[in-house]
């Protein structure tokens, strides 16, 4: 199997990535970091994987669609897409203007939309979508940037299950509460900054606050290699929608 995965040169992606990569040949997409990307693809070949990366701003439609055709003609086809890329910029409604909701909703929404779009006429039959989501996209966390452009992506999977199931493809959603990413430091730095009742206010019911990138990273992988998941949101939360 080959598997494209987008925002892969760290956290979740980079986790999701090296996971993958030992029964896989995985895209390491990336959009700056092309240095971190490459310590991606240099680790994988390590344990004797195969592995390229792909730059591309996944925000852009045309971008997105080049990285797909690239990934397909460097790995010989494409049977998965993993939607991780992600950004989270939070602020109060006010004080949200215009510039960040897009720029929001366009790196974590429309991407995902414009890769998965591109990639279908590869993925028919047999092939697999996961959208990387977040227990904001359920509980309203963060702020309405980011719960939004997340809830969205779950409708999109719900869509899409619907619509491709028949012809053979899966797609499913896996949504993490917490993790221990730099990602999920900036968002809580922000959350105590301006006492948002976000997810930190939010229990779970195991010892642990927060998962590993890898934990996300295993439940893509269930998500991947199990024939009889569709329309999926899978909570990897610990707990917190209890």
């Amino acid at each position: 199997m080959t598997v494209l995965i987008t925002g892969a040169s760290r956290g979740i992606g980079r986790a999701t990535a090296e996971t993958l990569a030992s029964d896989h040949d995985v895209a390491v997409g990336y959009n700056e970091s092309e240095a971190a990307a490459n310590e991606v693809v240099d680790a994988i070949e390590a344990q004797g994987g195969t592995a390229v990366a792909v730059q591309a701003d996944v925000s852009d439609s045309e971008e997105a669609t080049q990285l797909v055709e690239t990934t397909a003609d460097k790995l010989g086809g494409l049977d998965a897409v993993v939607n991780n890329a992600g950004i989270a910029d939070p602020a109060r409604l006010t004080d949200l203007d215009d510039e960040q909701w897009h720029r929001v909703l366009d790196t974590n929404l429309s991407s995902a939309f414009y890769v998965t779009r591109a990639a279908m006429e590869y993925l028919q039959p047999d092939g697999d979508v996961v959208f990387v989501s977040s227990i904001g996209g359920t509980a309203g966390t963060v702020d309405a940037s980011y719960a939004a452009s997340k809830a969205g992506l779950h409708g999109l999977t719900r869509a899409l299950a619907r619509e491709y199931g028949e012809d053979g493809v899966q797609v499913n959603a896996v949504a993490p509460g917490p993790a221990e990413t730099d990602m999920n430091d900036d968002i809580l730095e922000y959350l105590e900054a301006v006492e948002f009742r976000g997810h930190e206010n939010i229990d779970t019911h195991l010892p642990e606050y927060a998962c590993s990138p890898e934990t996300v990273a295993h439940t893509i992988e269930y998500l991947l290699d199990n024939d009889y998941v569709q329309g999926e949101i899978l909570r990897v939360n610990g707990g917190m929608q209890l």
